[in-house]
């Protein structure tokens, strides 16, 4: 915030940072966990270039991206949340902070709740789309 202000660019980075983490550590770890035997089989059929990133690696990565996906956006939007806290003038997290302010416990526990709800409400869709976009993946 230092460097980009209270506006919203400060956020979009600070947003960008956190969610960034997560997600490149799952897609190094799952490309680096693809086994040696899948790569070279798929080579001995013939698979060369995008065709083996496409066809073999993307498949084998994509469970474990979509689950980094899923850690990333946790933490984002709780990074979201405080980031509203510390410097809006909008938002959920801003409006839970100023009900504090006046003591209205009952916007602050509806706040609460609303985020919690929303936060379901993200997870279970990301949980739909790991399921439909990996069902080989079952485990």
């Amino acid at each position: 915030m230092l460097w980009f202000g209270i506006a919203d660019e400060s956020k979009i980075v600070l947003l960008f940072l956190s969610g960034f983490s997560p997600l490149f550590i799952a897609a190094v770890h799952s490309s680096r966990q693809v086994p040696a035997e899948r790569i070279n089989g798929a080579r001995s059929l013939g698979a060369r270039g995008w065709r083996l990133y496409a066809y073999v690696i993307l498949p084998s990565c994509l469970p474990d991206v979509l689950t980094g996906l899923r850690t990333a956006v946790g933490v984002t939007y709780s990074t979201l949340v405080a980031a509203e806290m510390v410097a809006a003038i909008s938002g959920m997290g801003w409006m839970v902070l100023d009900a504090s302010k006046y003591l209205r416990s009952d916007i602050i526990y509806a706040g609460i709740i609303l985020m919690g709800i929303i936060a379901i409400i993200i997870d279970s869709s990301l949980r739909l789309l790991i399921r439909k976009a990996s069902p080989w993946a079952r485990g």
